[in-house]
């Protein structure tokens, strides 16, 4: 049975402070479980340090981060690890594991009997196209293989084994810190697919991406971060607009309005100097 309380991740006036540099100045916002949520901004505005702060790898000095209504202070970290998992953008990847053995970790996080994580395993090879791939050793993969096999490694934490049950996700969140780099087109599309699937079952997602038009494409709703302080939030097309994004990406864009199945598509607007 899923619980009743709601599935939200609530960040309030949260300040983050290192090496005498202000990286979140008192940023405000709520993520909802079941949606996608991008985090947008240039290059050091504060995205990772948010997401890092929300998955309790790092701890602000200031402000409330509270999960399904409770303190994330007063989450151990034992009880998180089946609740929510993390890919970071970099991945030290210093043991010669093969693909399979890497899921495995994170089946041991997520526990149960041997052939439920069996089970589990098999899926996640199928879902992140690495059935090909299960016993080759970690360290010959390419880039884009490396991330589907630590994609899966971090799903496998919080994977049930109900799946495909319509709420099967509840209450579980997934950090991707740029996730869709190295992938190429068709895993691009694949993971972003599998990600709305599992969001449409309950998952929380809190994702940068520094692709627009993936976020465009795969984001439910959009936080636009700049200099560690949060500019606005909401729905995704209405974020993502010229005005925003020259404030937030001091760049201007061309933007053509999305049509039927095609999402919104955004070009930067080339100027002669």
């Amino acid at each position: 049975m899923t619980s009743r309380v709601p599935s939200t991740l609530r960040f309030d006036h949260v300040v983050f402070e290192a090496q005498g540099q202000s990286l979140l100045k008192g940023v405000c916002g709520e993520f909802s479980g079941g949606c996608i949520h991008a985090i947008v901004g240039q290059n050091g505005a504060g995205k990772t340090t948010l997401l890092r702060c929300l998955s309790k790898e790092l701890t602000p000095q200031a402000g409330q981060i509270s999960l399904q209504q409770r303190a994330l202070r007063d989450w151990s970290f034992a009880e998180l690890a089946q609740r929510r998992a993390v890919l970071s953008q970099q991945q030290e990847l210093a043991f010669s594991f093969s693909v399979t053995q890497l899921i495995e970790l994170g089946l041991e996080v997520a526990g149960g009997r041997f052939e439920q994580r069996q089970s589990r395993l098999q899926v996640l090879l199928e879902l992140c196209d690495l059935q090909a791939l299960a016993q080759r050793n970690i360290l010959t993969l390419s880039g884009g293989e490396q991330k589907r096999a630590q994609l899966a490694r971090v799903l496998a934490q919080i994977w049930p084994d109900d799946w495909q049950n319509d709420a099967a996700f509840a209450g579980k969140w997934l950090f991707l810190d740029e996730w869709s780099d190295g992938l190429d087109l068709k895993h691009q599309v694949q993971i972003g697919c599998l990600l709305k699937q599992l969001a449409a079952k309950g998952l929380g997602v809190v994702m940068i991406l520094h692709d627009l038009n993936q976020v465009a494409q795969w984001a439910d709703e959009v936080l636009l971060l700049k200099q560690g302080e949060v500019m606005a939030q909401g729905d995704t097309q209405a974020m993502l607009t010229q005005a925003n994004l020259l404030t937030v990406m001091d760049v201007e864009v061309a933007i053509l309005p999305a049509s039927g199945s095609t999402p919104l598509l955004i070009f930067p607007a080339r100027h002669s100097h």
